[in-house]
């Protein structure tokens, strides 16, 4: 199945503030350039596979159906809902994070 991924607000302006302090506050583009690409493997590995990534381990997310998925090259990653042929990207974290008690 394939599925058509959705990219929340949240998400996107967690996404660009990564770029931001990547690009300005440490002076990388190609390490932006490197995270875009990332992000955008990413999509793609959500497109075509998006309910065999694990859940979240939190008892509390994986009751309302959230999944996790880690960028292949960097420390960052996508927290999701699968809706029938729908997933959401409900946020994106750097791996540190405390994700888990920041999501509904």
């Amino acid at each position: 199945m394939r599925y058509n991924v959705f990219v929340s607000d949240l998400a996107c302006e967690q996404y660009d503030k990564f770029l931001d302090y990547i690009y300005h506050t440490l002076s990388n583009p190609q390490a932006t350039d490197s995270l875009i690409q990332d992000f955008d493997a990413t999509i793609s590995s959500l497109e075509m596979q998006a309910e065999s990534f694990a859940y979240c381990k939190s008892e509390r997310l994986r009751k309302q159906g959230f999944h996790k998925i880690h960028f292949q090259r960097h420390r960052y990653l996508f927290v999701y809902r699968v809706k029938k042929d729908r997933v959401i990207v409900e946020g994106m974290y750097h791996e540190l994070q405390d994700y888990e008690n920041t999501i509904g």
